[in-house]
């Protein structure tokens, strides 16, 4: 049997669902979580620092935490409604 490539999961396009890092623009410095996927370019992120706010940002203004675990205070992954837990 012959692949034709790598099947490794984290050459996975994908990022619905990953924690990221916004490193630019009006919420720099703020973590949330990738909810929807726009286009190739525009995604929507929430929770975390962002509460139950639903911000779009470019690909570009975050990094996706894909390989390594991120300690995160209880209270900044509950967000400003604690009875999400």
């Amino acid at each position: 049997m012959m692949m034709n490539g790598p099947t490794f999961s984290y050459n996975n396009p994908r990022i619905n669902g990953q924690t990221i890092f916004v490193k630019r623009g009006e919420h720099a410095g703020k973590l949330g979580i990738v909810k929807q996927t726009l286009d190739g370019e525009r995604f929507v992120v929430s929770q975390a620092d962002f509460g139950d706010e639903k911000v779009t940002l470019k690909r570009s203004e975050f990094l996706v935490y894909r390989y390594r675990k991120i300690r995160v205070p209880i209270d900044k992954v509950a967000g400003k409604n604690p009875e999400m837990l």
